[in-house]
């Protein structure tokens, strides 16, 4: 006879559900190294928009006004666009913590059904080895009257 775990469906249903969180949290870690990027960006523009300023007031040794306004305008949409970010990444951070509080819970739930069936499956081994057990007692019984009967 072979073993039977009535709640495989149930493992199988728990393993995908776990799947997909992990699938999920990883679309979350993609999400912010994305952000990451566009933050890297707009820090390396308004790096270069200093850089400008101090390099046209050394190459000129005057300061074009026009020119400084447009660049600090810049320097204020950028600054605008990077507190934007900021929050961006706050709230996948916490949506990350979510998701990974989700896969852990999942990886638990699994494991708990798992173990239940070991300890299904090592329960049907013992009632095995007792079914054979029993059965090969019963034949040398039968071997042993034979013999008698044979002898005597």
């Amino acid at each position: 006879m072979a073993f039977r775990f009535p709640l495989e469906p149930v493992i199988v249903i728990r393993d995908n559900f776990l799947k997909e969180c992990q699938h999920e949290l990883a679309k979350a870690y993609e999400a912010r190294r994305i952000v990451e990027e566009t933050e890297e960006k707009i820090n390396s523009d308004l790096q270069s928009n200093f850089e400008n300023g101090r390099r046209m007031l050394q190459e000129y040794g005057k300061l074009d006004v026009e020119y400084m306004l447009g660049l600090r305008r810049h320097d204020a949409y950028l600054n605008a666009q990077l507190n934007v970010v900021k929050h961006d990444l706050a709230r996948i951070d916490e949506e990350i913590e979510k998701r990974q509080l989700a896969v852990t819970e999942a990886h638990k739930e699994l494991k708990i059904i798992e173990k239940l069936k070991e300890k299904k499956l090592d329960e049907f081994y013992k009632n095995e080895t007792k079914k054979e057990q029993i059965a090969m007692d019963e034949v040398a019984i039968i071997r042993k009257n034979r013999e008698e009967k044979d002898v005597g």
